[in-house]
């Protein structure tokens, strides 16, 4: 089965239609025992070390508002924001009774449409390694949030067993003859999109040099509970 999309969209269309795709179920990996439950407890944790309730927090990648509403349940002041039009109507729905602001963002936004130094915290759950333009997106989070405000965020963790496999089902995909055996089973597919879209992939100090450029620099590390997960928590401080 060919894929769907058309060959000259850009990252940013591809992403913003893969996650479209998910936004109905989405809400329901967030649900007891499910597999991003994790991330409501850590992201809370490891923001209220920083900063304080009731802070204004912008979530940056929302989805479909989970993480978002867990924080305004813990009394932050929260916006969210995702170019994922799908998963921004379904947190308007299902979170209707929150007062979050929920902004849908241009697919190839330039600037962020929030004035400086307007947030205390940003968080990112799972946005940075699908980015088209990381520089573009640290100068304008370094300039939404106010100095001394803490960004944390998620990426992929490259020492984990998942990511190397990851890497060689990657490299094996590759051979043509694999390669359109493969997208030939629909869970393969949408799998191979998926690594295909997850393209910044980098280890903790990395992360943290392209951040430095914007004044970043580390406040927390790397959370001690994620180094066993796929994913690694970073908690960064924008330089007063």
């Amino acid at each position: 089965m060919p894929n769907n999309q058309p060959k000259n969209s850009s990252q940013s269309e591809r992403v913003r239609d893969l996650f479209n795709k998910r936004a109905t179920a989405w809400s329901e990996l967030y649900r007891e025992n499910q597999k991003l439950v994790w991330r409501l407890e850590e992201f809370y944790t490891n923001l209220a070390k920083h900063v304080p309730q009731p802070a204004n927090v912008l979530d940056f990648g929302c989805g479909a508002g989970n993480l978002a509403t867990c924080l305004y349940v813990h009394g932050y002041q929260v916006t969210a924001c995702d170019i994922a039009e799908n998963m921004i109507a379904e947190a308007r729905q299902t979170f209707a009774a929150t007062s979050i602001e929920w902004v849908n963002l241009p697919t190839e936004w330039r600037r962020l449409p929030f004035a400086d130094n307007a947030f205390d915290g940003v968080i990112a759950s799972s946005v940075f390694e699908y980015l088209e333009d990381l520089d573009l997106a640290f100068g304008e989070l370094a300039r939404v949030l106010r100095p001394g405000g803490v960004l944390v965020f998620s990426v992929p963790n490259m020492e984990h067993r998942e990511r190397k496999f990851e890497q060689w089902i990657n490299h094996l995909a590759v051979g043509r003859w694999i390669h359109g055996l493969a997208r030939s089973i629909p869970q393969v597919r949408n799998y191979l999109d998926y690594l295909r879209l997850s393209r910044n992939r980098f280890l903790p100090a990395v992360w943290e040099e392209r951040a430095a450029v914007y004044k970043f620099h580390s406040c927390g590390g790397v959370s001690d509970l994620s180094l066993e997960r796929p994913l690694l928590l970073l908690s960064l401080q924008k330089i007063p």
